[in-house]
């Protein structure tokens, strides 16, 4: 078995990418950050009646996976078009994630939702069209204990700089602290995203969210305000903010924070 003709082609392509960025780097060796493929629809068929996945491999050769999702989920997407897939290798599994979209039609707005991210909370503001603030409320951000394992992996790296890819022992350290980094920010965005999504749904509101790559362009010249900030924990919460906004038909709109 191997992969097909366009397959290579796409995987000589990252190689071929990665090489050029490590001799551009001083020629260190190259460091594969991101093992994923996008596989094209045609490469495989998605039964969701049976919650079956089909890949076509080389010489006509099939593998079948099964979907590890509720059945609730499958039905969600149902009506949706599924339009492609992305297999990825990550911590010694592979995992195959399948795209869905659709078309929206968004409600019309009767209120307004403001999303404001903060280092230790997120606010939300609920107005009326005319601009009267009518509820507000803040949630905890998990940011601070996501902010010690940052700082606890720089400083292994620190101790061990040009060698803590290579070592076991300290590589798994940094793994371990990384992981725990993944699932509290997981967890939250997904519970805050959903829960301020089903807010909005209530009151039919348009959200209203910062634009981060102008925040981040606005305090690019200062280290320790974007490592304090965490554009990449928030990005994660507006992320899901979105697609479980998207879901409920309901509009969203970045503008920029400094007004």
């Amino acid at each position: 078995m191997g992969f097909r003709a366009h397959h290579a082609k796409e995987i000589y392509v990252y190689a071929n990418s990665s090489v050029g960025s490590a001799r551009s780097n001083g020629g260190r060796k190259p460091v594969l950050r991101r093992l994923s493929a996008r596989i094209d629809k045609y490469d495989y068929r998605l039964d969701l009646d049976n919650m079956v996945l089909i890949l076509k491999l080389h010489s006509d050769y099939e593998v079948k996976l099964r979907l590890i999702t509720s059945r609730k989920r499958i039905e969600k997407f149902r009506g949706w078009s599924n339009y492609e897939l992305v297999v990825k290798y990550e911590d010694g599994e592979f995992w195959v994630s399948v795209y869905f979209r659709r078309t929206i039609k968004p409600l019309k707005p009767k209120t307004v939702v403001a999303i404001d991210l903060n280092f230790d909370n997120v606010t939300i503001a609920l107005f009326t069209l005319n601009g009267r603030l009518f509820r507000l409320k803040r949630f905890k951000t998990p940011h601070g204990k996501i902010l010690t394992h940052k700082i606890w992996i720089e400083r292994i790296q620190k101790n061990y700089p040009r060698s803590w890819r290579f070592i076991k022992g300290v590589r798994k350290a940094i793994e371990k602290h990384g992981e725990r980094i993944k699932n509290i920010s997981r967890d939250y965005s997904h519970k805050i995203g959903d829960l301020i999504a089903e807010l909005a749904l209530k009151y039919q509101s348009v959200i209203i969210l910062e634009d981060l790559d102008e925040l981040k362009e606005n305090n690019k010249k200062s280290r320790e305000f974007n490592k304090k900030l965490g554009l990449w924990f928030y990005r994660r919460i507006q992320f899901c903010i979105e697609y479980e906004a998207r879901e409920r038909n309901l509009e969203v709109i970045k503008i920029n924070p400094k007004g």
